[in-house]
């Protein structure tokens, strides 16, 4: 069995789900009493008896008696995260996830120096707890290489320079399931674990602003009517929160939402390979005719890989041997490139249409007691590296808002405030991911004349990188001190590289071949673990 299904499986009992009895019919404003695998004794009071019991009464008045009710749709990392948030601001907290329980998903993602450093803001618990399954970027290279020939282009020195000068955090690469793990167990996790509620199959459908002004009423997927205070759509990029608040299609995914086709469809790979770039690199991304592939080494001696091949239109069908179609897609490509494909079992590769949103600029996230999170409304480009530090931040800004509310009354303008806050800088961010999707498709042409674009673009590209890479870290509440952070990602790397040995040695022994081609390029990343 997989080690990460079973750690999930053995988490999810103590998330305070609770149980649906087979026999037992759903029904509008009921829910059982009693979590999976705990005793009724110990579900929060509070936190579970708002939910099971709409009608109950609450004063305008909020206090540590009548706490803030709020009702998390969506129980991803974004969701998982605001609630830890909330909970540390007093509030109550039910989170509503669709599926029915919590499985290893994705591979890993980059948490920047300022997603890691609202982690450490809200809780150094969960920042230990996050940095044991990490690796850093310290002391690591990333940038643009040539997708046809391996050559390096232009490198992001930013990603490691500014964290050591402004006492930031180092940026990390984090799978997603052990990223979840993590909060999962920090919402189970101290005196306060029953203020949070995490229910499993289910999701808010739709959602009514209550005439009298008292709050929110969330119908359910199985028919139930919850009311709250606070309704916080976390549910992704095709967000049913977000189709109502804005008056869009519900539940329509691909061409026919509102959402904005990159013109990339993006294929991706997680398998045990040894590569010579394995602990010098961060991430490449290799650019060429109309395609690029981004690398990432993860954990335990896998090498996460992501195809962003060239699209004329979304919605087609997937190709079914994906390993082939790369490799014609991406004949007389580097060989980094090939060796990862053919590394990859095709049925483990994954496709998908890309998608983002374009600055809700002119719509609010706020509509009376309900607001917006995450991906549902401000999804950017994966190459930016700014996802999950995006929804990060919206959580920790939602529960610095919340935490000055006195009176439910306020919550809607409160909710207000907490949009004009955010949209400058997710909208800024947004732009930025797009913009080096764009930058990208206008440089794949220029390749037969690579010397030319190095000597007029090469001596201005480090100042454009730096000042994209620090104003997505200037969201800094904790700062670490630069000598702790050193040390701190010294550790990381090497029980980074520990893992890594022992996973190819067993591959080894199984008669696995997982060596990959010699490194013939220069390598800045070598001047980088030098010094």
């Amino acid at each position: 069995a997989d080690p990460g299904s079973a750690r999930m499986a053995a988490l999810a009992p103590t998330l305070g789900a609770f149980a649906r009895p087979a026999h037992a019919p759903r029904s509008c404003r009921r829910v059982s009493s009693s979590r999976v695998g705990r005793s009724a004794s110990r579900v929060s009071p509070r936190a579970a008896g708002w939910f099971a019991d709409p009608s109950a009464d609450v004063p305008d008045a909020v206090s540590a008696d009548a706490p803030l009710r709020v009702l998390v749709a969506g129980g991803g990392l974004g969701g998982l995260f605001a609630a830890i948030c909330l909970r540390n601001a007093g509030a109550d907290v039910v989170v509503l996830e669709r599926t029915a329980s919590y499985r290893p998903f994705g591979g890993p993602i980059q948490l920047a120096s300022n997603g890691v450093s609202v982690i450490k803001a809200v809780s150094e618990s969960l920042f230990t707890r996050v940095h044991e399954v990490s690796r850093p970027f310290w002391r690591t290279t990333s940038g643009i290489r040539d997708g046809l020939k391996g050559n390096w282009m232009f490198t992001f020195g930013a990603i490691t320079e500014l964290p050591d000068e402004k006492d930031l955090p180092f940026s990390i690469c984090v799978d997603r399931s052990d990223l979840q793990e993590a909060l999962l167990r920090e919402i189970n996790n101290g005196d306060d674990s029953e203020r949070v509620v995490v229910e499993m199959d289910s999701a808010v459908v739709k959602y009514a602003n209550r005439a009298d002004g008292a709050g929110i009423d969330a119908t359910l997927a199985d028919g139930r009517v919850v009311t709250a205070d606070v309704l916080v759509g976390a549910d992704g990029i095709w967000s049913l929160v977000r189709a109502q608040m804005f008056g869009e299609p519900s539940g329509v995914k691909g061409a026919g939402s509102t959402a904005s086709f990159t013109g990339y469809k993006l294929f991706s790979g997680l398998p045990l390979f040894k590569p010579y770039y394995y602990e010098d690199v961060g991430y490449s991304a290799f650019i060429g005719p109309d395609h690029y592939f981004v690398t990432c080494p993860d954990r335990a001696g896998r090498v996460q890989w992501y195809g962003f091949i060239k699209a004329d239109a979304p919605n087609a069908v997937d190709v079914s041997d994906p390993r082939a179609f790369l490799e014609e897609t991406l004949k007389g490509w580097a060989p980094e490139v090939l060796e990862l494909i053919r590394a990859t079992d095709p049925s483990e590769i994954q496709q998908r249409d890309l998608w983002d949103r374009f600055p809700s600029v002119g719509k609010s996230w706020a509509d009376g007691h309900a607001t917006l999170l995450g991906d549902s409304c401000h999804a950017t480009m994966p190459n930016i590296g700014q996802g999950a530090g995006l929804a990060f931040e919206d959580g920790f800004e939602l529960a610095n808002v919340l935490k000055t509310v006195t009176n439910r009354s306020e919550i809607p303008a409160a909710l207000r405030s907490f949009y004009r806050r955010r949209i400058a800088r997710t909208a800024a961010v947004q732009g930025l991911g797009r913009m080096n999707s764009e930058a990208i498709k206008i440089l794949t042409p220029l390749l037969p004349i690579r010397p030319l674009v190095e000597y007029f673009i090469g001596p201005f590209l480090p100042l454009v990188f730096r000042a994209q890479f620090g104003y997505c870290y200037s969201f800094c509440p904790q700062k670490m001190d630069a000598r702790d952070a050193r040390a701190l990602a010294e550790e990381m790397r090497a029980r980074h590289k520990k893992e890594a040995e022992e996973a190819w040695a067993d591959a080894e022994a199984r008669g696995v071949a997982v060596e990959g081609v010699e490194n013939t390029h220069e390598n800045p990343a070598l001047e980088v673990i030098a010094n």
